[in-house]
């Protein structure tokens, strides 16, 4: 179920611009449903690579997403340049939270905000993994 009270309220881990581009319209010729949560994904994995990993191997384990949620407030259309910035909150021994905010860059106007409920896996054991503590040092900021 969605999460009526998401917003940027943790940690600032990343933020990147991003501009709309014609794959990302729908019928109704505005940003996608869909493609906002693969703007969460590309942050995500931006903010990885910032720090030489990525979602298969955050120091031991890979990320697995447990769950998701989008709060859509405004449309965005062709073109427009946008700031996605994200944070973290809830920091457990192998999960935390990543939160989203996608705005119109020139406006500063909130397109929309998310979380995502991250956890870590061991893909070759198929089972939770305790979060590796490069990860957890990354994820507070030591």
């Amino acid at each position: 179920m969605p999460n009526p009270n998401i917003n940027l309220d943790g940690e600032l881990l990343y933020r990147c611009d991003m501009q709309v581009r014609v794959s990302d319209l729908n019928y109704g010729n505005h940003l996608s449903n869909d493609k906002i949560l693969s703007y969460f994904h590309e942050i995500r994995v931006l903010w990885l690579a910032s720090h030489h990993l990525s979602e298969k191997d955050v120091g031991g384990c890979g990320l697995i997403m447990t769950g998701a949620s989008v709060k859509y407030l405004q449309q965005a259309f062709l073109h427009q340049s946008l700031d996605l910035s994200m944070a973290v909150k809830d920091i457990g021994k192998a999960r935390f939270t990543l939160m989203y905010e996608l705005k119109e860059a020139n406006s500063n106007q909130v397109i929309a905000f998310g979380e995502t409920l991250m956890g870590c896996f061991d893909y070759v054991r198929q089972k939770p993994s305790k979060a590796p503590q490069k990860l957890l040092n990354i994820l507070t900021n030591r």
